[in-house]
């Protein structure tokens, strides 16, 4: 089953709103002392659940929230301290909350309305919903989902919304038409597709002109580390702004409340995961085995290691590359497509053509193989990974890889790493006019004081 969240907009009036503000406040002091009391007393070692409610329900009770609410708020502090014990750092800290409500504190009314247990009573509130809640909402009446239990309240200013969360029955396995590999990189996703009909059709080649290729490599264009240049270049200006000197010591602006303020107002994660998103969709859109590198929980790490320049390795550190992998898997789970992860060793750094070692001589992407043609390494990742899937899947998908990468000659490999740097290369300024007023082409004078043309 696949898990598929779904947030809708609740109608409460000012005493239900005031209601849920109580509710809200109370789940994070419970929450927050929970968490504070298995610092102090566990002191790292794991807590179980039942163990550590016996311990703490006392003091739960003492808050005054309402008992299914309560046992929320202690599962959810023990996941927290759990998590922590095992990654180590800062402890935990609960600044905000969002209360969980199981079946003891709602149920639906009807097709627009729920029955909410909150602080001081039980309301019954109207939803405001929205096509993608119907549609999940026709997935369980024609017995192809099934709603959670659980409901999620998160409050975003001064409105509330109900997260309801879909478990999905997947697709039935499709019968592929190709085999994609894609390989996830800072600014571009680069992938190569096999049609697999074509290869197997493809007996003979005494015509090439007029015979479509069989393996094609296209470029995505994802920008992440364009977006994270720009939003560090918005942070580092904010922070100067707003940086003052008091007796002769000077103090960043970032500890500056209207820094804090601003940064909450940028919008970065959320064109991330709209990108993200958006080529999960577009890998999955065709019946097709995927493939791609099996990569580590933090792959960033291991890219930033010998990089001297700290912008570098913030865009590196803010690329979303893991983020990618496990979010077209999910969607490919759902679309009832075949995902296959490959090892990572040395797949970018070898010639796909010719199996030897790639040297690096003019920059870190572009490879020069010893036979005398250049490859861009983003090319020889998703060509070796193709290369090695070939040897784990069925035989007769097998053959029809071994038939089109034989295909594959410098020519193609040259052409390929051409368009992925193009696809690369920074993108040439806009030029605008001197004012509104000025006419496309005519003359103008520059604050230099030298004339010329737009």
């Amino acid at each position: 089953m696949v898990r598929r969240p779904v947030a809708v907009p609740l109608l409460l009036d000012g005493n239900k709103l005031l209601d849920y503000l109580e509710l809200e406040k109370a789940y994070r002091r419970a929450k927050k002392a929970v968490a504070e009391y298995l610092v102090q007393n566990y002191r790292g070692r794991r807590a179980s659940y039942y163990k550590a409610w016996h311990e703490v329900k006392e003091a739960v009770k003492r808050l005054s929230l309402p008992f299914a609410y309560a046992q929320q708020a202690v599962k959810e502090a023990i996941e927290i301290y759990n998590a922590w014990a095992e990654a180590g750092g800062r402890p935990p800290a609960v600044r905000r909350a969002a209360p969980y409500a199981d079946e003891r504190a709602w149920r639906m009314e009807g097709l627009t309305a729920v029955s909410l247990r909150l602080m001081y009573g039980r309301h019954v509130v109207e939803l405001w919903p929205h096509k993608r809640f119907w549609l999940f909402e026709w997935l369980v009446r024609t017995g192809r989902a099934k709603r959670a239990s659980t409901i999620r309240l998160k409050r975003v200013g001064d409105r509330v919304y109900a997260v309801f969360i879909y478990e999905v029955e997947p697709e039935t396995e499709k019968e592929p038409v190709a085999v994609t590999a894609f390989d996830v990189n800072e600014n571009t996703v680069v992938v190569a597709r096999i049609d697999l009909k074509i290869a197997v059709e493809k007996v003979t080649q005494w015509n090439r002109q007029w015979i479509q290729p069989s393996i094609s490599i296209r470029v995505i264009k994802t920008d992440f580390g364009r977006l994270a240049r720009r939003y560090g270049a918005i942070r580092r200006r904010w922070a100067e702004e707003l940086s003052i000197e008091i007796g002769g010591k000077r103090i960043s602006g970032t500890v500056t409340r209207e820094f804090k303020k601003r940064v909450k107002r940028l919008r970065e994660g959320d064109r991330k995961r709209d990108r993200v998103n958006k080529i999960a969709h577009q890998l999955t859109r065709d019946v097709a085995i995927l493939v791609t590198e099996n990569v580590c929980k933090k792959p960033q790490e291991e890219m930033v290691e010998g990089k001297k320049s700290p912008q570098l390795r913030h865009r590196i550190k803010q690329t979303p590359m893991k983020a990618v992998v496990e979010k077209v898997q999910d969607k490919a789970t759902e679309r009832g497509l075949r995902f296959v992860l490959m090892p990572a060793y040395r797949k970018s750094k070898i010639c796909p053509t010719h199996g030897v070692e790639l040297s690096f001589p003019l920059e870190p992407k572009l490879g020069l193989c010893p036979r005398g043609h250049w490859v861009h390494r983003d090319v020889a990742a998703v060509l070796n990974m193709l290369i090695k899937a070939a040897e784990r899947l069925e035989p007769e998908y097998a053959e029809a890889l071994k038939r089109a990468l034989s295909t594959v000659d410098e020519k193609a490999l040259e052409e390929w790493s051409k368009a992925v740097v193009d696809a690369e290369a920074p993108r040439p300024a806009v030029l605008t006019r001197a004012s509104l007023m000025t006419p496309p082409g005519e003359e103008t004078v520059s604050p230099a004081g030298d004339r010329g043309h737009l």
